[in-house]
């Protein structure tokens, strides 16, 4: 394997183990807040400290105005919407379910990999993704499902939006430095769900629950999952194709289940191992194709 791709692949690996974890912390959460009013509190703490560090750092944002559309629809699509919509699904349905459908996004991945990066739908990723697909079937599956139309519906655009983030946001790597694009992602994500939450509220009056707890776990997963995930994130991107990064996703819900095995001593079925096992493969053959 190229040396250059070690790093990114590294990246890649850890943030959905970091994302694991935040499927958790979703589930928790939405026991006392909405999908919005949780991915407005975390936007804003990301935008504030991102914010801070830029003009500490780099003296201030600088990006091109050629470059602010991109940059806008990204962090608009990628880190408002997107979450938001997650969110959603996963209240409307249960973990397990989402997982199943957001292992759909390799497939939303390959397809855009191949109309705006013109690289090649080969058998053997086809063969791969669906192959992953399976084990997070085999993954999840043994566990209660709640399913719902509508939280199918919000998943199934959760994974389009993403596939459709990957793609778009990927050229603007080369542009600029990640402290810098990453400012620009959350802030252009703020703005967009600031006024999401408050319609979202004024039709839905859910109840806002405020606990210590509630505190700890939304900063921790904003500076952790959300910062620190987004930096692994987009720097995977820029180096890696599309497909392959997408691939990774179905890591998530294997990472979801070790956490769950830690912190709550739930043990795993033979299923559950041979899914986490397929997953596993798939993924990285994938990635030894893309090193050569």
């Amino acid at each position: 394997m190229k040396k250059s791709l070690t790093g990114p692949l590294i990246a890649i690996i850890g943030v959905n183990f970091i994302w694991g974890f935040d499927f958790i912390a979703i589930e928790y959460m939405m026991h006392y807040v909405s999908p919005a009013v949780f991915t407005l509190a975390r936007l804003a703490i990301g935008s504030i400290l991102l914010t801070v560090c830029c003009f500490i750092f780099k003296k201030g944002i600088h990006i091109k105005k050629e470059d602010m559309p991109r940059i806008f629809i990204s962090g608009s699509v990628g880190l408002a919407l997107y979450f938001t919509v997650e969110h959603l699904g996963t209240a409307l349905t249960s973990a397990s379910f989402s997982s199943i459908i957001l292992a759909t996004v390799p497939i939303f991945g390959m397809i855009g990999d191949r109309i705006f990066f013109r690289n090649k739908i080969t058998p053997l990723k086809v063969i791969c993704i669906l192959a992953s697909i399976l084990g997070v079937y085999l993954l999840v599956s043994g566990g209660a499902m709640k399913v719902s139309l509508l939280g199918l519906l919000a998943m199934i655009a959760s994974a389009i939006i993403w596939a459709f983030y990957i793609v778009y946001v990927k050229p603007l790597y080369a542009k600029y430095d990640l402290l810098t694009l990453l400012t620009g992602l959350f802030l252009s994500g703020l703005i967009v769900e600031i006024p999401t939450t408050f319609i979202y509220q004024a039709v839905t009056h859910t109840p806002i629950t405020i606990t210590p707890m509630g505190i700890l776990v939304t900063v921790a997963t904003a500076i952790v999952c959300i910062i620190v995930g987004e930096f692994c994130y987009i720097y995977s991107v820029g180096r890696l194709s599309t497909t392959l990064v997408a691939s990774f996703e179905n890591v998530l819900p294997l990472t979801t289940v070790i956490f769950s095995l830690v912190i709550f001593g739930t043990m795993l079925t033979g299923t559950q191992i041979v899914g986490g096992v397929i997953i596993m493969i798939s993924v990285t053959i994938i990635a030894l194709r893309e090193g050569r």
